[in-house]
């Protein structure tokens, strides 16, 4: 493909081999319906299994797959930022391969930007998540959205929708743009929220490849970054932040517990 698509989607995959068929299945149809042209990008976030092996044959199939190979290990959100300097579309979607959100909801993500808007979260509805993930997805968002100014209903959706601008913007904000709606939704003009389909894991794979831990490590790193030094501690006890640790402690025991 040498002419330039006009959405690129950035699906970041760690150890995920066994979703590599099935995700891609799964967008075929819907980028062939994309007007324009469409490409996937997968990018591997220093997977030790064979993911990489899977995504060079999904490639070998369809040239509108590209791969983005990390060194490392260093967690969805720098995985989708990774996507966002290789790609080539004038809008850019991400997506998780483990198809809890459901790729043909992408065409309605995309519709806003065709009319105007920056940004498009996508709003979880009837989440088919462990309690454990949805309690600590509900704390994240009320307390983002409160201490950080951040109007969206889901933080954690991993299905939104960006202009080329606003995704190639993030770059200028150095480590914090890790946090990708957080500031995105800073740098963006016009915002908007579209409600998407949530579906339960595949059977065989009951936890997710980005774990709770991990995104209690994001959440705490976001304030620590974005406040600079110490006074962001003082900063996470004075506004409750230290409940937060306690709760993040018994989420990520249910988890291990419950899955």
């Amino acid at each position: 493909m040498t002419d330039r698509p006009l959405v690129s989607v950035i699906v970041p995959i760690f150890n995920g081999a066994d979703l590599v068929s099935a995700c891609q299945a799964a967008l075929s149809p819907v980028l062939d319906g994309i007007p324009g042209g469409a490409e996937v990008i997968y990018v591997d976030d220093g997977s030790t299994d064979e993911t990489f092996d899977a995504l060079r044959a999904a490639q070998a199939a369809d040239t509108r797959v590209r791969i983005v190979e990390l060194a490392a290990n260093f967690g969805q959100h720098a995985a989708f930022t990774a996507g966002f300097e290789h790609a080539r579309g004038r809008y850019l979607v991400t997506l998780d391969a483990d198809l809890q959100c459901d790729p043909a909801d992408i065409p309605r993500l995309i519709e806003p930007l065709r009319h105007g808007y920056d940004l498009v979260s996508g709003i979880r509805r009837n989440r088919k998540d462990p309690a454990a993930r949805q309690l600590f997805s509900r704390v994240t968002t009320a307390l983002v959205t409160k201490l950080a100014g951040v109007p969206l209903h889901d933080i954690g959706c991993p299905l939104n929708a960006f202009t080329e601008d606003v995704a190639r913007s993030l770059g200028a904000f150095g480590e914090l743009r890790r946090f990708l709606k957080p500031v995105a939704v800073r740098v963006a003009r016009r915002v908007t929220e579209v409600e998407v389909q949530h579906r339960p894991r595949p059977d065989k794979r009951r936890t997710s490849s980005y774990s709770v831990t991990g995104l209690v490590r994001l959440f705490m790193d976001f304030f620590v970054n974005a406040l600079g030094d110490v006074f962001a501690w003082l900063f996470l006890l004075a506004s409750g932040m230290a409940a937060l640790l306690a709760a993040g402690a018994v989420v990520m025991l249910a988890a291990r517990v419950f899955g």
